[in-house]
């Protein structure tokens, strides 16, 4: 094989694999100081409404509380005990379709801020309350006193797309689906809590 068609091989191997890969391995970019240094000022808020106050993102304001090593959350069937909610640890799970987030860490603020990570290649992810629902359920699971300690806590999800995808610039609702296995005024509650009391990002990389 000539050295030029070969060369184009391999790079054609190599959009693939970064196409493939490039939600698990952005997630755990997310532990490296100087990729979160380099992202922090690029991140885009997005608001429900132009009357929402403005509102810097927590990893972007502090950037030094960042996380510096991660933990593997295994499906619920494999869970022996629940584990103490630690900031500064990157959690990601190995839960196919895992419900909302890619990935997420806790930042030590006042309130303590959940900040969560979605890869997203299209210019709209919304989602359901069922499956917001479905993601607390889940981290019930996992954490300790979860319900005790998730009452006050406040909510951030960064949005992460190539930069090759059209760029998210509308805030991602939280839709109202009927379900057997919610009430409708539970999933009006999650979707109130959705539109007044989670914050948005976006970010090209």
């Amino acid at each position: 094989m000539q050295q030029h068609y070969f060369n184009l091989l391999i790079l054609g191997l190599t959009d693939y694999l970064i196409s493939e890969n490039f939600g698990r391995c952005t997630v755990f970019a997310f532990l490296n100081g100087s990729f979160v240094r380099a992202i922090e000022r690029r991140l885009r808020e997005l608001r429900p409404s132009p009357q929402r106050q403005s509102h810097r993102c927590a990893l972007a304001v502090y950037s030094q509380e960042r996380s510096t090593r991660h933990h593997v959350l295994p499906p619920l069937e494999h869970v022996s005990e629940r584990i103490d909610v630690e900031c500064g640890v990157l959690y990601v799970t190995e839960v196919e379709n895992f419900p909302l987030l890619d990935g997420f860490f806790f930042m030590e603020l006042n309130p303590m801020t959940l900040v969560g990570l979605r890869m997203a290649a299209a210019s709209a992810h919304h989602t359901t309350a069922s499956t917001a629902r479905q993601f607390t359920e889940y981290l019930a699971e996992y954490f300790n006193g979860w319900e005790e300690s998730s009452r006050d806590m406040s909510w951030e999800v960064i949005y992460v797309q190539h930069a090759d995808s059209t760029p998210m610039n509308d805030w991602q609702g939280c839709d109202v689906v009927n379900s057997d296995n919610v009430s409708g005024s539970d999933n009006n509650e999650i979707a109130a809590f959705w539109k007044e009391k989670v914050r948005q990002y976006q970010v090209s990389i």
